[in-house]
């Protein structure tokens, strides 16, 4: 098994040779920020008037909106294929949405599982025809996002000005075909996106990242133009085949250093997102976690730069991933915390929120230093914390929170 880490470097790999994932610091905006960005105190009040658990209201599609990613994770509670288990597990949960990795290689997916039948050179229709992920959209989410960053078949780097896409842009329209035929006579939406996109685009993960401005713009239009073929093969099929269907096909790009761009940094919203139209925004947002004011700007700073597409006919963004650590953390802070982001959240009616993750993934500092064990499998005590349930079955703190929230639909 791998980490979240370790699957990143996977997928860095395929498009770059990038071999190195850090965290980054968050950071405030200066006090002379756009004037399309809400004050501090606005911002504030809004948030606690919208704070579940001072009473704020819960939409009547809470329970649709809220997800959580499976993959990767360091253990396992039964002896059902990985993939399988943790969408049993998310649906027992509660959750109208799931999140799940989409590529022709997923050792995240690894216990009790065979993906020997799984083509690695195969197309994106092949992993949605696979035993497993048909079984995986049996359960009866209202959201599946499926995260894919590669597609097989194209032998031109995400960066060559001369790769023309035509090959994501084909394989998405096949995909999108297959769910729309497949799924036609079920409510039940799929989001296309791909991993966190500044950090492909950089190539880098330092927070001090400075790039030549001609070879900003120049990995810009590459991106737009990769972005623009997957937007263009879910448009495509959309046209041909979503009339009188009940299901919905959508292509969100992701984006995960939104703040960056008030720091004078490239960043995929000031440089690709107004130069093309997209259906929706999914951001990973790690960046904007430090204060419900950063969650809040980052928001609008997004739905101020994108160009939505007609499917919704206005920005559109959702948090794609948002989660924190609960290692030595106490559960009043935990709930106190959440509540504060969920807060921004429903202020700002975001469509989908989704949690990083079902099971943890990552392993302490300490636990490194330790022998892998020789199932895989790892204890509470060795894991940092990013879990929804623990190795021992029970409930995390952001899980019982959530579940208070539940309970009110």
């Amino acid at each position: 098994m791998i980490t979240r880490r370790d699957s990143l470097k996977t997928m860095l790999a395929a498009g770059f040779g990038c071999s190195l994932f850090v965290a980054l610091p968050t950071h405030a905006l200066p006090a002379d920020f756009p004037d399309y960005l809400t004050s501090a105190d606005a911002i504030e009040e809004a948030v606690r008037k919208a704070r579940p658990l001072l009473g704020g209201p819960l939409p009547p599609d809470f329970r649709d909106r809220l997800g959580a990613t499976h993959y990767a994770g360091k253990y396992c509670l039964t002896d059902k294929p990985f993939l399988l288990e943790g969408c049993q597990a998310l649906h027992d949960f509660g959750m109208g949405t799931c999140k799940l990795f989409f590529e022709n290689s997923l050792p995240g997916y690894g216990f009790h599982s065979d993906w020997s039948t799984l083509d690695p050179k195969g197309r994106l229709v092949d992993i949605a025809k696979h035993p497993y992920f048909q079984a995986a959209f049996d359960f009866p989410f209202r959201t599946f996002v499926l995260e894919n960053t590669t597609v097989r078949g194209s032998n031109k780097n995400l960066l060559d000005p001369n790769n023309s896409y035509e090959e994501d842009e084909n394989q998405v329209e096949e995909l999108t075909v297959w769910l729309y035929e497949t799924y036609a006579d079920r409510e039940v939406t799929f989001l296309l996106q791909q991993w966190e996109g500044d950090w492909l685009y950089r190539r880098s993960y330092s927070a001090d990242w400075t790039i030549e401005p001609q070879e900003a713009k120049t990995r810009a239009e590459c991106f737009r133009k990769w972005f623009t073929a997957r937007q263009n093969g879910v448009l495509k099929a959309r046209q041909r085949c979503a009339q009188g269907k009940k299901c919905r096909v959508l292509f969100a790009v992701e984006v995960n250093q939104v703040l960056a761009l008030h720091r004078d940094i490239p960043t995929l919203t000031g440089y690709l997102l107004p130069q093309m139209e997209v259906d929706l925004v999914s951001w990973s947002a790690y960046d904007g976690m430090g204060s419900v004011v950063d969650l809040w700007h980052g928001i609008e700073t997004i739905r101020h730069s994108m160009k939505p597409t007609p499917f919704f006919g206005k920005p559109v963004v959702y948090i794609g991933e948002i989660g924190y650590p609960e290692e030595d953390r106490k559960d009043m802070d935990l709930t106190e915390w959440w509540n504060q982001r969920m807060g921004v959240f429903l202020a700002q009616d975001i469509p989908w929120i989704v949690h990083w993750q079902l099971y943890c993934n990552e392993i302490t500092e300490k636990t490194k230093q330790k022998p892998v064990p020789m199932n895989g499998m790892y204890a509470g005590d060795d894991l940092r914390g990013f879990w929804l349930i623990r190795p021992d079955g029970s409930l995390s703190h952001a899980a019982e929170y959530f579940k208070k929230l539940l309970a009110r639909q």
